[in-house]
């Protein structure tokens, strides 16, 4: 890659920017997308996708042309696994067999790719065992996201599941030697990353989101979501600490305190420092209260991943944390 890229990461309502110049963070963008051009994660038209990004370049005046794409975790297979040790023939041969469990449709309508995590030897040295992280992904979404790229202005040249997205930020950030827990706050599910240094270990997922506390603004003033949005956004009449939403709140911290010290347990006590977040959540100050409360680790945006930025910059990079991983890869 070369010194400038842009990142992309398509949530459930907004598009999130990232632009790397002179090896540097630069200016970061979080879009609302126009209402039903995203469904679940999905794309609903590359066409009117690609009309809208290009209308984004040219209103945000964003020249970078090389993109990467954070393949949503709902088309993307993303697996670590251990495997015995074989030559990279007989892997690539292998891999597809890896994910039959998961993928729909023959084997072959999918693109394959690895990382060698580790490789474990025996008392001799002679390597017995790999440790993987691998993908799949269709070859017609790939096909797909290049031509709505082209269309928009840009030139896809790489993409890559979430996963990878964090650790290409975890390594940029230059701090390895300890565990990371990277908690996304988005809007239709939450997902809380554990890594053990730049390694990705586990992923669990929360299948409510930001929605749930907009919702709960909607029915509290009887208003539509869009309306509610706004509300919560801006704390209307304290509307973030509504009961309600305290209760999502604490049922949020309670599933990711849960998950933290399975975490603990199963890696022997790895050091956690922080729980970073990520997503649109950040901007709520009572949910991280609430988080505050319930874990014994320091709650903080990504700012440790990109320093001497001001804090509303930090903020809006810390909603865009995946994109911003893909684009300083």
């Amino acid at each position: 890659m070369s010194k400038k890229c842009i990142g992309f990461d398509i949530g459930a309502r907004s598009v999130h920017v990232a632009v790397r110049e002179g090896g540097k963070l630069g200016r970061v963008v979080n879009a609302e997308a126009p209402e039903g051009l995203i469904r679940d994660g999905q794309i609903l038209s590359f066409e009117a996708m690609a009309d809208f990004l290009r209308e984004l370049r040219k209103s945000e005046k964003l020249r970078v042309k090389k993109a990467a794409f954070v393949l949503p975790a709902s088309q993307c297979y993303c697996r670590r696994f251990t495997t015995a040790y074989m030559s990279e023939g007989q892997l690539k041969f292998n891999l597809p067999y890896e994910f039959r469990d998961f993928i729909s449709g023959d084997k072959e309508e999918y693109f394959y790719d690895y990382a060698v995590v580790d490789v474990k030897r025996d008392d001799e040295g002679k390597p017995v065992e790999l440790d993987l992280m691998a993908a799949a992904v269709k070859k017609t979404l790939v096909a797909d996201l290049m031509a709505m790229f082209k269309k928009a202005g840009f030139k896809m040249v790489t993409a890559m599941p979430e996963e990878l997205a964090y650790i290409d930020l975890l390594r940029a950030g230059g701090d390895t030697a300890h565990g990371h827990c990277i908690l996304d706050l988005g809007y239709g599910a939450m997902r809380l990353y554990m890594f053990t240094g730049d390694r990705f270990e586990s992923v669990r997922v929360m299948d409510f989101g930001c929605s749930a506390l907009i919702d709960a603004v909607a029915d509290h003033f009887g208003v539509d979501q869009h309306v509610a949005a706004t509300y919560l956004a801006s704390d209307y009449n304290g509307c973030t600490r509504l009961p309600r939403c305290e209760d999502i709140y604490n049922s949020i911290a309670v599933e990711v305190t849960k998950a933290v010290n399975f975490y603990r347990f199963n890696s022997r006590g790895e050091e956690l420092r922080h729980v970073h977040l990520g997503g649109g959540g950040v901007r709520n100050e009572a949910l991280k209260d609430a988080l505050r409360r319930a874990l014994d680790l320091e709650v903080e945006d990504m700012s440790e991943f990109w320093p001497n930025i001001d804090e509303e910059a930090a903020i809006e990079a810390s909603v865009a944390a995946a994109a911003v991983g893909a684009a300083v890869q």
